[in-house]
Parts: structure tokens; sequence; C-alpha cells
């Protein structure tokens, strides 16, 4: 009796490791759907890499050439940037060593590329003007005291799309940075003491900052004004009643371009939308209150009512712009980070994978 005993521990503790084992294989990377999400496949084939190709990478952006949407870029947190010209088949690092946390590239000329991020212990920007095949170190931007550079990460880059000269960058410790002759020189503009998590520059200069949600400038970011004080208390799209906030973090952004006024925010207490860019609603996603850490979100461009946002390793799908989701659960080894929509063909879907193992 007691030699079954310990067999059966062994097998248990045996069973207990080939699950452990098995949890550190799952795949990371890059994962693509080309039937609106029926399915997904992992495209992580790296050109003269190892096996496991961008496998081994933390996702932290996907963007396509503003020019040919067969070329996409994927940045990662662990080691650079990566380029594919034949839509996610096929990638190639362009950019090595430096941990990119975001990138943007020049509508009209898509040989120009900026990537922001950290790199021997200090906030970087760099660019390229040849697609990749060359990089160099964009001056240094100030810090605080608008004389001293700032050393932090760079975590996020905008540029103006009518004249891609303008640049703003935000850092990991607040400051607010703008050039205006492709980052030659800098000024600084504002600290916001706290994380600035994303940028986006349309109609407007938008901030989203880490913990004190969303700010907007109209005037070349000369003064901002708080964009998201109506989350205090908020109605619920596809249900009854409100909800108060509670936000503790502010991950992500979508401005549309077409509609400006739409806007959504990820947070880790759901998922908000405004049609007027005043009253904000909380999204009715189809996950426990308690559980509604929303890391991204992305709407198509061919329609404002198709939108993708993702809880964990599960990604989700409206057809009605947030009434009712349809839900896409994938084996990962992490979350979803990032998602991107084909703008012409939307049943194409990339989604960048954070790799928690």
């Amino acid at each position: 009796m007691k030699n079954k005993k310990i067999v059966s521990l062994i097998a248990i503790a045996f069973l207990a490791a080939g699950c452990n084992l098995l949890s550190q294989n799952l795949p990371a990377g890059v994962v693509k759907t080309v039937n609106g999400g029926a399915d997904w496949r992992f495209s992580n084939a790296l050109k003269g890499g190892n096996a496991t190709g961008l496998s081994g990478q933390n996702i932290s952006k996907l963007a396509f050439d503003p020019l040919n949407r067969q070329t996409v870029y994927a940045s990662s947190f662990v080691d650079g940037l990566f380029k594919s010209e034949d839509a996610g088949a096929n990638w190639s690092k362009v950019l090595s060593k430096i941990a990119v946390y975001d990138f943007v590239v020049n509508p009209q000329d898509t040989k120009v590329i900026y990537a922001a991020g950290f790199y021997a212990d200090k906030g970087k920007v760099l660019k390229t003007v040849d697609g990749g095949g060359s990089w160099t170190d964009v001056p240094g931007y100030t810090g605080v005291n608008a004389n001293t550079p700032s050393l932090a990460t760079v975590r996020a880059i905008a540029l103006n799309p009518l004249n891609p000269n303008q640049l703003v960058i935000g850092t990991a410790d607040g400051n607010l940075n703008k050039s205006a002759d492709g980052g030659l020189s800098w000024q600084f503009v504002k600290d916001f003491k706290d994380q600035i998590n994303k940028l986006v520059w349309q109609d407007k200069i938008y901030v989203l900052l880490k913990s004190q949600g969303l700010f907007a400038a109209t005037d070349l970011g000369a003064s901002f004004n708080e964009a998201s004080a109506g989350l205090g208390k908020t109605n619920i799209i596809g249900s009854a009643g409100y909800s108060p906030s509670g936000i503790s973090i502010f991950r992500q952004l979508y401005v549309d371009s077409f509609a400006p006024n739409l806007m959504y925010l990820a947070t880790d207490k759901g998922l908000y939308k405004t049609v007027d860019g005043k009253t904000w609603n909380l999204v009715n996603l189809p996950v426990k209150s308690d559980q509604a850490n929303v890391r991204t979100v992305t709407v198509s461009k061919s329609s404002s009512n198709l939108v993708f946002s993702s809880v964990g390793s599960t990604i989700y799908k409206s057809l009605d712009g947030g009434q009712t989701w349809q839900t896409q659960g994938l084996t990962t080894a992490g979350y979803i980070s990032c998602l991107l929509i084909d703008p012409q063909m939307p049943q194409i879907v990339y989604g960048g994978v954070y790799n928690t193992q």
C-alpha cells in the first residue's frame, strides 16, 4: 500500500512538472487571422533567425507601412524592430538591441521611421531614413528643467500627419517633449508627473497617462485639458445602469482618424468609449467586472462598428460598436498586448503577444 502511495505521488509530481514544461513552451510573438477571428495562427518565421523566430519577443506594437499594407512592422520590448514585406509570413530584424516601446512611420515618406525606447540605461530615440537599413541616434531631448537631458525610458512617440517633421515624445517620468525639425532639436513641453503610456497626434495631441487618464491639446501642446474627466461615473453600453470607474491604470488609447470624437480607452477596470469626446461609457465586455483588465483596443478603418479588444489571451470582437461581443480564446504564453486590423480587408487582423513566462 505504501509503495502504491509513493508511485501515485511520483506520478502527480511528474504530471505537474509536465504541465509546467508545457506552459513554458507555449508560443508568443505575432498571431494572425484571415477570417475575422474564426481561427488564429502564429506568424513568427524570422529570416536567418533561430527556430523560434519572433516567439521569444514581447511585442509592444504592430503597424502597417502607410502606403503598403503588405508591409507590417512589429516592435519588441526585448530586442528591436522587425519588418515583414509579405503580410507577416516572414520577418526580418531591422533594428537590434534597443527595447522598443513605440515607433512611428512617416506617412509621406515611409522610409523614415522613428523608434523610441530604452538602451544602455537611458531613454533613446532612433531614426532611419532608408527603411531600416541604417539608424542614427536622435539628439538628446530635454528633461523637466528644460536644460538637462531626460534619461527615462521613452514610452511613446507620435508625429503630426500634416507635418511629419513635428514630433512629440513621452517618457516614463512624465516628460513631454516636442521637435519641429524631425528630431534635430527638442523643446520641453510639460512635466505631467505621471508615466506617459500613449501619444496620438491627429486633430489634437492626445496624451494618455498611466494613472491620471487622457489629456488633449489643440494648440501644439501649449495647453492641455483633461479629456477623461467624465469617467467618474459612466453608463454601461450593452447593459442597464452605471458603474464608478475606479481605474488605476490607463493602458491604451484609440482615436478614430475619421471621427476624432470617437475614442476608446483600455484600462485595468474595463473598456470605455466616447462618441462626443466628453461623455464616457463603460463597454460591457463578456467578462467579470473584477477581471476586466483590458490590454488593448482597435477599430477598423472601414467601419467604426468593427472593434477588437483583449483581456489576457482572449480576443473580443464586436460588429456593432461594442453592444455585443464574440469571444476568441487563444493559447499563448502571455497576453495580447496589441491588435492591428487590415485597412482594406478587415477580416485580416494581427495580434502581438507579451510573453509572461
